[in-house]
């Protein structure tokens, strides 16, 4: 059983971090997690968007998102503390709206600075958490101590994500609320539903009107948005299983092979075979 699977929480730092997230091809995190930059850079692409990370920044990653990595430089220094979902669950509401709220302005923006003495608050803390979840030595209430510890670092976090963002997602905008709404939409219905009628009349409104506030929020189409999120869901079957290309098409809601291959050869300008043959050994 690994620390994860045991104790809802594992952390990994720039020696064994890229066990977690793919250095060559798309991917999706299992689980949830924030990643923390001490020293030097790391480029990601994730939704329709490339993020940044430098020196004394961190960002929040969603198993929803489908991620790339671009690049990261020789001095990247780095935690990761992933969790299970249903371990944060208990956490209060206001902390957990505050986690939503932080992901969907992250969409927007690049990652969330931290001040250097704030960092190394953070991450004293979740070294110790680390240590303790690494020990070897016999402790009668370890799992006790390990939710305790995760819940302080939470609660740093949250103070952290509440000052910058002024405390609630009541300071979204209607505007942002839509998109916000849409992108929420897209990360449960994309495997079925591919019109962009479908995700405008859930928010009872026209998809001239989604689109245009879709646009001027995030600069593209809401069009396009739903495409780049299908093709990257697309390139993670590819790339992470054998499953037939029939069967991916049919996961991802085309009527048949032609049609998937037709729209995806669109999109990347190779068919889904030849996209699949790169990854191959």
């Amino acid at each position: 059983m690994s620390v994860l699977e045991k104790f809802g929480v594992e952390i990994f730092t720039q020696h064994n971090i890229f066990e977690r997230i793919a250095v060559d091809k798309p991917f999706r995190p299992d689980n949830p997690a924030f990643i923390f930059v001490k020293t030097g850079t790391i480029k990601l692409k994730q939704h329709f968007r490339d993020l940044e990370l430098s020196a004394n920044m961190f960002m929040v990653t969603d198993p929803q998102t489908v991620y790339e990595m671009i690049s990261v430089s020789e001095d990247f220094q780095s935690r990761m503390v992933s969790y299970k979902r249903e371990f944060i669950s208990a956490l209060s509401l206001k902390f957990n709206r505050l986690i939503t709220y932080r992901y969907f302005r992250q969409q927007m923006n690049i990652g969330v600075p931290f001040e250097p003495a704030e960092m190394e608050v953070v991450w004293k803390s979740v070294n110790f958490l680390k240590y303790i979840l690494n020990s070897e030595t016999e402790m009668t209430y370890k799992k006790e101590i390990v939710e305790h510890l995760f819940s302080v670092f939470c609660y740093q976090m949250a103070g952290v994500i509440s000052r910058e963002d002024n405390n609630s997602m009541s300071q979204m905008s209607r505007q942002e609320e839509i998109v916000f709404v849409f992108l929420n939409d897209i990360a449960r219905y994309h495997h079925t539903e591919r019109s962009l009628d479908f995700y405008s009349q859930r928010q009872s409104m026209t998809s001239r009107h989604l689109s245009a506030v879709v646009k001027e929020i995030t600069g593209k189409p809401a069009s396009q948005i739903l495409a780049l999120i299908i093709m990257n869901e697309a390139k993670v079957l590819l790339n992470s299983s054998t499953k037939p290309v029939s069967e991916i098409s049919s996961m991802l809601g085309f009527s048949d092979q032609y049609s998937f291959s037709h729209f995806f050869k669109k999109h990347l300008g190779e068919s889904p075979s030849q996209y699949r043959n790169q990854f191959e050994s």
